[in-house]
């Protein structure tokens, strides 16, 4: 991005004030006293850019009384502003040109920002198409009416989706960006790298500002690497719940899943293990082998003819014997397993209170050993003092010299841990079997009511006239084909259940390829690589601007912060002010310099509203202005304002390569 003319006006009473200012490729020094309109030319180039809310969450304007309400004359004057205005045109890398108007004062809403597509500032010869947009308003940074989503796609950039404290994502706004190369006068110096707004509630909103400013690849991987996970999750969740409802549908049935795992594998084989196995008598049966005997008695039951009542009346007879004794013994069993199933159920509680009394112990003994630390004092335990209040123990049933070995308090914390740990795996493998009582319990019960449905309908044929019949024989055939129908139900829902969870493991073996595809190192090559120009380029700026608080060779860049730090810790209060602001120099021109080797996404723009803070020495001065004036080797632009001395001003710039915009009086001046 390239400024190339400024314009302001204020429509007052006796006429027309305004300033036109010109910006040329490279350095431009913009010139102007104390109050006397220099920060009034800065902000309103970013208020033509809807960029305030940079400075403040607020949505006021951030220009001064001479746009807004009244302005001063050189003769001391003070007039009433009646309408005010700016437009600012600025070009692209395309070689496009557009002209940025937005009222300051005046009937129309100031959220309104109007563009002509050309350059209207600097050559108004022709009609232009002209187009509205909106700014400060929802949706200004992506819909197709708002301005900054306009001057995104005018910039060529993407910017990309960041994570939020208080949603799932959000776009990386301007405001967070432009600090990287905008740096304002009341708080644009007061960090480094940048005055990056944080009420947007953007996570680690510095770090992805510096991350797309640099191209770096770290954030996509570590957003590939989070959508990954959130899918791997999204999968073993969907594969639980599907194996849930599969283990809930069986279990109604009277029947259990067997080596089908609880969490997707992505092992083809390990489906092909899976099975039903169905409760027969004391025993669990394969679902294929039970559904096979029943097809088999089923067949054998349907090529039988059905005998009557006196011919079946000693077979009745012994079956009912048989089936009574059967159901005792069943019933024997599902009381034996209930019984069995509560007091687990009740030493399973007993483990979880001693887990719980055990989970607090290990809470005070880790407040006394952190009491103890703090205070530097390595208590030992005595046998005839309370650890905690020292009130000494007088003798009760035993004497102290059987208690004289007390156990250190880090020896206790390690016992108490591991007794802990002791009791929560006991109680895993409790909770375990209890689940496989309960199923065990389930088919009993459920074997025990058809046993006595057939007990009821054996009896009532023994009273039914001989000629009959027999209804134990139809009944026994049509057990048996409903029998097949509800296994074959069972395996129907079974093999549908496995062929979703097959499209669930093919899902997981892909995301699994495409982790072992994303590379472990945070820090991709090209990252690593630009990073070190990066501070190459930091190191040789500081010692040009003579930074002298440590070596400027110690000076590094943090991988984790992108902060410039020292042997591995961020530099914080032990600079001086005016180092700090050094710093703050060679970091964002540093930052400008980069994309003259690397490709990034900096705009080839830096502007500085008063560079020389904290009275910063006049050779520091000089080496900024040098190094910054090398930018129009390479077609970049830097703008810098200041109110320097200007006889000191023009000993430096007179040995550089610089354009020079000097307001002797007020910014704005009236005009013809």
């Amino acid at each position: 991005m390239r400024l190339r003319h400024l314009r302001l006006r204020a429509i007052a009473a006796n006429g027309v004030y305004g300033a036109d200012v010109p910006f040329d490729i490279g350095l431009t020094v913009l010139w102007a006293d104390n109050t006397k309109g220099k920060s009034t030319c800065m902000q309103g180039m970013l208020y033509a850019l809807g960029l305030e809310r940079m400075l403040s969450p607020r949505r006021e304007i951030p220009l001064p009384h001479a746009m807004t309400s009244y302005l001063n004359t050189d003769e001391n004057e003070r007039i009433e502003v009646l309408e005010s205005s700016v437009a600012l045109e600025l070009e692209n890398g395309e070689g496009q040109v557009i002209t940025v108007n937005r009222a300051v004062k005046a009937s129309t809403d100031t959220r309104l920002v109007t563009v002509d597509f050309g350059p209207a500032l600097t050559d108004g010869s022709k009609p232009l198409r002209r187009q509205n947009f909106f700014v400060l308003d929802p949706g200004a940074a992506q819909r197709e009416a708002g301005f900054h989503h306009f001057l995104e796609s005018f910039l060529g950039w993407q910017l990309p989706n960041v994570r939020r404290y208080d949603a799932p994502e959000t776009k990386l706004y301007l405001e967070t960006v432009f600090p990287l190369f905008w740096v304002e006068q009341k708080f644009g110096w007061s960090a480094v790298p940048a005055a990056i707004p944080t009420y947007m509630r953007i996570r680690e909103v510095q770090k992805r500002a510096v991350e797309f400013i640099l191209d770096l690849d770290v954030y996509k991987l570590e957003m590939q690497r989070e959508r990954l996970a959130e899918r791997l999750a999204s999968n073993a969740k969907d594969w639980s719940a599907t194996r849930d409802e599969l283990e809930r549908f069986v279990l109604r049935n009277g029947g259990r899943i067997a080596a089908l795992s609880e969490k997707p594998l992505a092992d083809p084989d390990s489906l092909a293990r899976a099975h039903v196995q169905i409760a027969e008598g004391s025993e669990w049966t394969a679902l294929a082998t039970m559904l096979s005997k029943y097809r088999a008695l089923a067949a054998t039951l349907a090529s039988a003819a059905i005998p009557d009542v006196e011919g079946q009346s000693a077979e009745v007879s012994e079956k009912l014997q048989q089936l009574i004794q059967r159901a005792d013994e069943l019933n024997a069993q599902r009381i034996s397993i209930h019984n069995l199933q509560q007091l687990k159920i009740a030493d399973m509680q007993s483990l979880q209170r001693r887990i719980e009394t055990l989970q607090d112990d290990l809470a005070k003994n880790l407040d006394v050993q952190k009491l103890q630390r703090y205070s530097g004092i390595a208590t030992t335990l005595a046998p005839d003092r309370c650890p905690t209040c020292e009130q000494a123990l007088a003798d009760t049933l035993l004497s102290q010299e059987a208690i004289s070995a007390v156990m250190p308090i880090a020896d206790n914390i390690e016992y108490i841990r591991s007794q802990k740990k002791m009791f929560e795996d006991i109680l895993k493998r409790e909770e375990v079997e209890g689940v496989a009582r309960n199923n065990h319990l389930t088919a009993k019960s459920r074997e025990l009511a058809e046993h006595y449905a057939q007990i009821r309908l054996l009896r009532a044929e023994l009273v039914a006239p001989g000629s009959n019949p027999s209804a134990a024989a139809i009944e026994e055939r049509v057990r048996a084909e409903a029998k097949v129908l509800e296994l074959e139900r069972l395996q129907s829902v079974f093999d549908d259940t496995i062929e979703r969870l097959r499209s669930l493991q093919s899902a997981y073996r892909v995301l699994l390829e495409e982790r072992e595809r994303i590379p472990d190192d945070k820090l991709s090559t090209n990252d690593r690589a630009k990073l070190e120009s990066l501070t190459q380029l930091l190191q040789d700026q500081a010692a040009d601007f003579q930074f002298s608080t440590f070596s400027p060779r110690e000076l590094s860049i943090s991988e984790d912060s992108y902060r410039p730090e020292k042997e591995g810790f961020e530099i914080g209060f032990e600079t001086s002010a005016s180092d700090a602001i050094r710093l703050k120099w060679a970091y964002q021109l540093s930052l400008l310099e980069l994309a003259k080797v690397k490709q990034t996404n900096h705009p080839g723009l830096l502007v500085f509203d008063e560079p020389r803070q904290q009275s910063s020495s006049k050779v520091s001065f000089e080496g900024l202005l040098k190094r910054a004036s090398q930018a129009k080797r390479h077609n970049q632009q830097v703008i810098f304002s200041t109110s320097e001395d200007q006889e000191t001003l023009r000993q430096i710039t007179g040995k550089i390569e610089c354009s020079q915009v000097i307001f002797s009086g007020y910014l704005l001046q009236k005009l013809d």
